[in-house]
């Protein structure tokens, strides 16, 4: 009867902090197919993000080092802006680049 006592009042209180909770969605900027797809996605990392290119490009390093598949199977070894900027560019196409599955 003591249990059943403390699961009432938990009940609300985690259904508050569920409902509260901002929803886990990704930044969607740009469309693809768009002209300025491109421009809005590099101004969005630099402006909401507070990262430079190189910055980013750093970030995806990071991941390469880990072993992080998808990462190593698209960037190589050492990433570059240049391969940074044209994922970002080639994903802003018609026919965007998808990560392997690994």
């Amino acid at each position: 009867m003591r249990f059943k006592a403390l699961l009432i009042p938990a009940v609300p209180v985690t259904a508050v902090m569920i409902g509260s909770a901002p929803p886990a969605t990704k930044d969607t900027v740009g469309v693809p197919g768009t002209p300025n797809c491109f421009g809005q996605r590099i101004s969005h990392g630099s402006s909401v993000h507070g990262l430079t290119p190189k910055e980013r490009t750093a970030g995806l390093q990071a991941l390469v080092d880990e072993g992080f598949p998808p990462a190593v199977a698209l960037f190589g070894a050492t990433v570059t802006v240049r391969e940074m900027t044209a994922f970002v560019r080639a994903n802003c196409s018609d026919n965007p680049i998808v990560p392997p599955e690994g």
